[in-house]
């Protein structure tokens, strides 16, 4: 079973398109769908059509990544003219919240259709229990995924394999969270450790962070289950006491290796990895260029070290810039915030931003991915766990269940430290809540932090407010401007700046007026925004449903 994840994602290519003419292959194996789960590479076939659907879902890099960035503290969409679920002037009839919602649905079926057949197959109990325990993660995995998005208290449709071709109603949030732990108690029960799983796919310590994520979720807004702090605490605590794991002593380099294609484990927990072998973008992603460093010459060539097309669509908040820069020692804000960008014909190298409004998300590095040729799509994988992530659930739970404790405020400077940042002295929400900001920003978890803290209301009213502010104020100046000198690339593909400045003269910091910077901001209505609406189109399909309260 050790087969690179890729490998499954080819391998249901066949399967899945083998109604295509030009795809139809001889079936030499005598697989059917009646005894596809009679061995264990069909059971991998099974199991390989629900990791295709997370594939799908999370190449665009919308709902995992620029979503749950957009219109809060940590970032905005900067394009203007469009409507689009990533801005707050869609509707629910936006025809990608119909590909997102089937997509995740069609995950969830392909797991419901492998459990049952797994449940009357002849395989040996140990290998049904695995392929078991990994289709339950993925169900869970999807389910988080859908609830967290999409269903709020409300919750959303379940099914499970006894109701799986059903149209059912909405199952109520908690309950479908409660749903969630049974599966990955179950699959951290039977699933490998991290040190034997084939990378890329789920392991006992995958199941252990999910675990202790969703749990998390359980005890805040607005659920406050009992108990669930503790939990959380516990699950987290597993993790980080497991003596496989530990933290990446580069920032940086978690992310140059998820760029590179490589399945870093010691810190990242669980991945989504992409590839753009025989140049398929069908399995390959747009975090590299949508939401990565702004790099304008696609003519920078393969022989160059910094190349690749790199549209910028989100850029960070001008309040995440200065929180990085009121800690100049802390590696995570020149990492995530870069001030640099290529401008076409400037000989393939990256100059300074001249304004701090307009600094892109630039934690996922483009100049990287193995190969460039394709304007939009690469193999950058998605870090959907990582270790400093369990910290920090930790820390919360700790500190809500003994506010002010040592054991939180050690976890919180376990992950500071790493970054060189500034250890802190005094632990409390507030800290927790920044420090989740510095360290994980522009991985999916902003938007749903704030809506389970319930400040996502005020945090976007601060963000507009500082923003205009300070575009009114005549002294604002951008210090990267007068304090930073040349980008290059280091030993292991570590930036490095030059010592000498690049300029001496102070530039004052300016919100170009090409974009409007404030209609998603300006569009925020608490009383929908928080959560996504369920698709017109499924309402017309499935009239068990009712519309979320609000849209």
């Amino acid at each position: 079973m050790k087969i690179k994840f890729i490998v499954f994602i080819v391998l249901i290519a066949f399967i899945t398109q083998g109604c295509d003419d030009q795809l139809e292959i001889a079936q030499n194996d005598n697989i059917t769908s009646e005894n596809l789960y009679n061995t264990p590479a069909g059971a991998l076939a099974g199991l390989t059509g629900a990791y295709s659907r997370v594939v799908a879902v999370y190449r665009e890099a919308i709902i995992n990544a620029q979503y749950p960035t957009d219109w809060t503290d940590e970032g905005f969409y900067n394009r203007v003219g469009t409507q689009h679920i990533l801005k707050n002037n869609f509707t629910a009839a936006e025809p990608i919240l119909n590909d997102i919602w089937a997509t995740y649905y069609e995950g969830v079926s392909a797991t419901n259709t492998l459990l049952v057949g797994l449940e009357n197959s002849p395989l040996d109990a140990d290998i049904k229990q695995e392929f078991t325990a990994e289709g339950r993660f993925l169900r869970a995995f999807l389910y988080f995924d859908i609830q967290k998005a999409f269903g709020g208290i409300e919750g959303i449709p379940m099914p499970l394999e006894e109701t799986n071709k059903q149209l059912l109603p909405r199952t109520p949030g908690i309950d479908v969270y409660k749903q969630i732990v049974s599966d990955l108690e179950f699959a951290e029960a039977f699933l490998p450790t991290a040190a034997e799983a084939t990378p890329g796919r789920a392991s006992k310590s995958a199941a252990r962070g999910l675990l202790a994520r969703a749990y998390l979720y359980m005890a805040s807004e607005p659920y406050n289950e009992e108990g669930a702090y503790e939990k959380a605490k516990e699950w987290s605590k597993k993790v980080i006491d497991d003596s496989y794991h530990e933290l990446n002593s580069s920032y940086a380099d978690i992310f140059n290796q998820l760029a590179l294609g490589n399945y870093e484990t010691k810190e990242t927990l669980f991945q989504v990895g992409f590839s753009f072998a025989n140049l398929d973008s069908n399995q390959s992603s747009k975090l590299g260029s949508a939401f990565g460093i702004k790099f304008d010459d696609e003519n920078c060539g393969t022989s160059d070290d910094l190349k690749g097309k790199g549209f910028a669509l989100t850029y960070a908040t001008v309040s995440l810039v200065l929180k990085y820069r009121s800690d100049p020692d802390d590696e995570r804000g020149l990492w995530n915030t870069l001030p640099y960008y290529n401008k076409r014909d400037d000989n393939c190298q990256l100059g300074l931003i001249n304004s701090q409004f307009m600094i892109p998300a630039s934690k996922y590095r483009r100049y990287l991915e193995s190969n460039t040729t394709n304007t939009s799509y690469g193999e950058h994988h998605w870090p959907v766990l990582r270790l400093s992530e369990m910290y920090l659930i930790y820390a919360e739970a700790e500190n809500k269940l003994t506010p002010g404790s040592v054991l939180a405020l050690n976890a919180v400077n376990s992950v500071r430290n790493r970054a060189n940042a500034t250890p802190i002295t005094v632990v409390n929400d507030v800290v927790i809540q920044e420090e989740r900001l510095l360290e994980l920003c522009f991985e999916g978890q902003r938007k749903y932090d704030l809506v389970r803290w319930g400040i996502l209301e005020q945090k976007v009213n601060e963000t507009k407010s500082m923003m205009e502010t300070l575009a009114a104020d005549p002294t604002f100046f951008n210090e990267d401007w007068t304090t930073l000198g040349t980008f290059e690339l280091g030993p292991n593909n570590i930036p490095v700046f030059g010592d000498v400045p690049i300029n001496t003269s102070p530039r004052l910091n300016v919100m170009n007026a090409s974009f409007n910077y404030y209609d998603g901001y300006n569009d925020f209505d608490l009383s929908k925004h928080y959560i996504l609406p369920i698709p017109e189109q499924e309402l017309g399909v499935n009239t068990n449903l009712k519309q979320t309260i609000g849209w």
